[in-house]
């Protein structure tokens, strides 16, 4: 009995793990875009889209947190994606 407890939480921990992973194109958009919100901040510019700077470093924070927990499978390709942008 006490094996079957054991095993079905992991099944369910399995499946949110999963459900909370993201698809590679996904992934990358949402790099590309905060990798593009990182160089107009650098650089001083304003992003059309965006009212003020504060809210393009809300929208770059929110995607980076989105990646970390969405996209660790795709990290690697991500960096390499982060890398070609720069």
């Amino acid at each position: 009995m006490r094996g079957w407890i054991i095993v079905g939480l992991t099944v369910s921990l399995l499946s949110l793990e999963s459900a909370n992973a993201a698809d590679w194109p996904q992934c990358k958009s949402a790099k590309r875009e905060a990798v593009r919100l990182q160089q107009a901040l650098r650089d001083g510019r304003k992003l059309k889209g965006y009212k003020s700077g504060a809210a393009m470093k809300r929208a770059r924070k929110s995607r980076e947190l989105w990646l970390r927990k969405n996209c660790r499978y795709h990290s690697r390709r991500l960096r390499e994606v982060e890398r070609s942008m720069m």
